[in-house]
């Protein structure tokens, strides 16, 4: 399992596959860069990055020392009507705060050299879901962010340990508040059930009670928004976990759950239903999970043993995953080599998608897959293809007007007007750009039918209606 692919194999489709599972798809020019390098170079450009990548400042973000501050003064107030006003005052900024962190990361996520490690941030945001509603504090959903992004490719030993130190997962599962004598067992309950093992798997009731022992003493330094041990609180008796008997610490209970075969395998089921298929064949989980193992938990390594595997590029893999929003949209102005919709909208489009960054329905993530799209969320799809190629500001159910939400697209560039006099050639070279695939006969005829309608050149108008009717096809949907 895992076999290498054979070089002979590697044809542009591959490398427009590679370009949209382990990063947000390419423009025909990259896919033909990426096709050029070979397999092998190609994936480790992916692993890699693609270049020098200038990172953007994130936006201005309240200081945990001001929210510290801000708490402070609204219990002074004697009044709670001027307590309520404040706090929802308050609440009005965190909220332009997010609306402005969501812009640029998925900025980041459109404009990045190095794909993967933005698609890893995303595995690990919603692998380990945190929600804003919670934590309450932009600033400390930006450093949960910043984290993934630093462990992304690296150590999930590491990373596990980061999560259990992280202000905003300790807000969300109420660690802060474990004490000796009286531990909080949400965050090692999720460790386990959600995190680490799967529901039910190799422990029971009593090991998350001794788990959550184990995480007392975790606290938040209240002025500096970061991780603070209190010894006092910690209960440094012996525990009995997992058949291990020890005065274990949070890392330890952390080690011991790496150690059971079944972690590997929780942990590559997921990997593999997010870069691969929703379908993996158990025998190739185990050999990822064995590869895992070997490498230390270094997700890097075992992530270019998928890229490289034949059972990456099978024919029941490739276009079979249906897109998530974020990927809808990052792909779509990628392939588009257009600017994302202005904020609003695209926190509006996002969030009416089903993936609204920051705010995960609940501690399980997002379901993914099939859950992904139904009647209502396909034709939302559909209505903001066409928004998007346009031109015209969005007329959409639900989306506020908003000055300059014109998305841009180089027409000019995509089109150039010798393709456009020639309809077959025009229709070949924009199927590729947007669906990564050559066409059934039937379904290119139709689509041809479509430019044909037109007499002469075909104008800019006529374009845009052709690119909407490509981004609302059923194939559109997957990558």
């Amino acid at each position: 399992m895992l076999a290498p692919l054979d070089s002979a194999r590697w044809t542009p489709a591959c490398a427009a596959h590679l370009l949209n599972r382990a990063g947000f798809g390419g423009t025909p020019a990259e896919i033909r860069e990426m096709h050029a390098l070979g397999l092998k170079r190609a994936v480790g450009r992916m692993m890699s990055g693609g270049g020098a990548e200038s990172d953007s400042p994130p936006p201005s973000l309240t200081a945990p020392e001001e929210l510290y501050e801000q708490a402070r003064m609204a219990r002074g107030l004697s009044s709670e009507e001027q307590k309520r006003e404040l706090r929802r005052r308050w609440r009005r900024e965190q909220m332009a705060e997010m609306r402005a962190l969501r812009a640029w990361w998925l900025e980041r996520m459109r404009r990045t050299t190095f794909p993967l490690r933005e698609k890893m941030t995303l595995f690990w945001h919603g692998h380990f879901a945190t929600g804003v509603e919670k934590v309450r504090a932009a600033c400390l959903m930006w450093r949960q962010n910043e984290m993934f992004r630093t462990h992304a490719l690296g150590s999930f030993r590491e990373l596990a340990k980061e999560v259990s130190r992280d202000p905003a997962m300790m807000r969300y599962l109420d660690l802060q508040k474990s004490r000796r004598g009286k531990p909080n067992e949400n965050f090692a309950r999720e460790l386990m059930e959600l995190f680490l093992l799967g529901e039910g798997v190799c422990y029971t009731e009593k090991d998350v009670r001794e788990a959550a022992r184990a995480f007392t003493g975790y606290r938040i330094a209240p002025k500096r928004g970061e991780f603070v041990f209190q010894r006092r609180q910690f209960d440094s008796d012996n525990k009995m976990f997992l058949g291990r008997t020890g005065p274990f610490d949070g890392d330890a209970v952390i080690g011991i759950i790496l150690e059971q075969p079944e972690c590997a395998e929780f942990l590559m089921r997921k990997l593999w239903a997010f870069f691969v298929s929703d379908r993996p064949n158990p025998a190739v989980v185990r050999a990822a999970a064995d590869a895992l193992r070997a490498a230390d938990f270094h997700i890097g390594a075992v992530l270019e043993r998928i890229f490289l595997s034949r059972e990456f590029y099978a024919p029941e893999v490739v276009r079979s995953q249906i897109k998530s929003p974020v990927q809808w949209m990052i792909g779509s102005t990628r392939a588009l080599e257009a600017t994302l919709p202005p904020p609003t909208i695209l926190e509006s489009a996002l969030k009416q998608l089903g993936q609204n960054l920051f705010a995960p329905p609940n501690v399980k993530g997002w379901e993914g897959g099939r859950a992904w799209i139904g009647s209502s969320t396909y034709l939302l799809r559909c209505n903001l293809a066409g928004y998007m190629v346009s031109g015209r500001p969005p007329a959409l159910a639900g989306f506020r007007r908003a000055s300059g939400g014109v998305v841009d697209i180089p027409l000019e560039k995509i089109a150039p007007a010798e393709l456009r006099k020639n309809p077959e050639a025009l229709c070949d070279e924009l199927s590729f750009r947007m669906l990564n695939a050559r066409l059934q006969m039937e379904e290119r005829e139709q689509l041809l039918e479509a430019l044909r309608r037109h007499e002469g050149e075909i104008d800019d108008a006529a374009l845009r209606d052709f690119l909407h009717l490509l981004m609302s096809t059923p194939d559109y949907q997957l990558t």
